[in-house]
This record gives C-alpha cells, structure tokens and sequence, in this order.
C-alpha cells in the first residue's frame, strides 16, 4: 500500500514543464541565503521572482485603462511632420527623461499639459463666418496629442519604478528596496469618465462604486487625462474636478493631460480653482498647441 501511494503522488506531481515559470514553480518568490551581521550568520529571506514583475506589468495595463484604438501608440510610430507635432514629441519625451526623479523627489511642477490657443468654447461662441476662420486659423483637433499620452503611459508603467513609504523602525537600505514597485497609470476620457462619475452618484449603493471610481483617480501615482474640459458643464461635475485635481495638487502626484480649451475656456469648464491648481502644476510644461489636422491631411 505504501508502494502504491507513492507511485500515485509522484504521478500527481507537476513536471517541470507545467509551470508556468520554471524559476519558483509558480510560487512567486525566490529563496536566498543572506549573511546577517547583526546575527553573525547567514538566513533564508525570500525575494519576489521576475515573473511577479512580468505578472505586474500586464495587470498594470489592463488596469490603465488604454482605449483600444491607442494599444499600438508608440513614439517611434509618432509622425512628426509638422512643426507642432516636432513640439510636441520633444515636449513629451524630455519630460519623461526626468519623470523618475519626478515621481521620487514629487516637486511642485510635476505635471504636463497640452491645451488650445483658442479654445473648442470660445470658437463656437463666434458668428459662423468667423467660426470657419477661426477653425482654420487655430485648429486643435488631429495633432496626436492622444498618441503620445498613450505612449507615454506605457513608458511610465514599464521603465518608472515607485518607492512605497516605509515603516520609521525600518532604516536599512536593503529593506528599502523591497518596497520598490512598478508605477500604476490611469487613462481617462474626459466625457466617458465624467458621465460614469455622475451615473454613479445616482446608483443607490451606498456610494460604493463612486468611491471606487473617484479613489482610482484621486491616489493612482499616474493620471492621463485626455480631452480634459469636454464634457458639458454642470456643477457636479465641477465639484468632481476640484476633488480630484486639489487632492493631486496636494499629494504632488502627476497629471498628464490634453484639452482643446485655452486657459480660460478651461477655467470655465471645470471651475476656476480647480484649473488654478492643474495650470500651476505643470509650471513650464504647459504647451499651447495648434496646426493642421493630421485626419484631414491623411485623408486628402
């Protein structure tokens, strides 16, 4: 009998070649010998596997949020053929050459912005004539603002790493690093993200799904906000601005964001303080941005 139940478990066993990483065999961590001095010896002390970060990374993905249209956004798949879209290519990438010591030393100005000379609202504020002249003369749309926010996302999950607080007891620098996780990102759009903030308010849940979705804005270390100022105002969603752009301002965590509102279209939009704190957060990063529409031009 006892024959018989040890062929049996060693049948049962996984070969080698059913896990899925062949380093921890699926455990997610990797045992070390470490020599202790304050112990004068050498201890056991498990560390995350490779594969944890690999696991990460795709649920950092799935997570942002990325529209599905942008999955293939990258930088070297960024057309610069006009002035604006060189501008906004270096503007991107230079920022993100020091977005590492941006998420560590969370400076003041820690945020970038893409908006319009002249805003969506005040040219369709104008008598039609000066409406068709003004589209001409300061379009906004189809410039890739979007592109490169997605690229940008994508760079700052896979290569931007974040320092979560540590215990005061805790001084060893070793320590310090197995707190080191990847960086989490979340893409909004503005329209879709507002509606879906104001259909929650009006769920009879206790609050429970507003609180999720205003938490995974107000404490994600990254926010990407496109098409900021779209949707149409109400004072609601004026208050949601406020909460979570105050709450980021406060914190010192980033947004990266697009509009097609200028500076004061915007304040009218999404309240006064709120545009304040965002503005002031992207102190020289703030790019007033126009040309030719790259759709338009693709299409002829």
């Amino acid at each position: 009998m006892q024959m018989h139940f040890e062929k049996q478990n060693k049948q049962n066993t996984p070969s080698e070649e059913s896990y899925k990483c062949n380093d921890c065999k699926d455990t997610g961590s990797l045992l070390e010998k470490v020599y202790d001095d304050y112990l004068e010896r050498e201890k056991d002390v498990y560390r995350p596997c490779h594969c944890q970060e690999t696991l990460n990374l795709q649920n950092r993905f799935k997570n942002a949020l990325i529209p599905s249209e942008f999955e293939n956004a990258r930088f070297d798949n960024y057309e610069q053929a006009t002035d604006v879209q060189q501008t906004l290519f270096k503007a991107t990438t230079d920022y993100l050459k020091t977005f590492q010591s941006i998420v560590d030393g969370k400076p003041e100005h820690n945020s970038m912005g893409f908006i319009a000379v002249l805003g969506e609202s005040r040219i369709r504020g104008l008598d039609p004539r000066e409406r068709y002249q003004a589209k001409a003369e300061h379009n906004n749309f189809g410039l890739g603002k979007t592109h490169l926010q997605m690229a940008a996302a994508k760079y700052i999950m896979r290569k931007i790493k974040v320092r979560d607080e540590i215990s005061p007891n805790r001084s060893d620098k070793k320590q310090y690093s197995r707190f080191t996780r990847g960086c989490r990102v979340l893409c909004v759009s503005d329209v879709t993200f507002m509606d879906d903030l104001i259909n929650a308010k009006r769920m009879n849940d206790e609050g429970v799904t507003l609180a999720g979705l205003l938490n995974s804005a107000l404490k994600v270390d990254v926010l990407v906000w496109d098409d900021l100022g779209k949707a149409k105002w109400s004072e609601s969603k004026e208050n949601f601005y406020y909460q979570i752009i105050n709450h980021r301002y406060l914190h010192k965590l980033p947004i990266l964001f697009s509009s097609n509102e200028d500076t004061g279209t915007l304040s009218e939009k999404i309240g006064y303080a709120a545009s304040s704190r965002l503005l002031g957060m992207c102190g020289e990063r703030l790019y007033k941005v126009e040309g030719a529409d790259y759709r338009l031009r693709k299409g002829a």
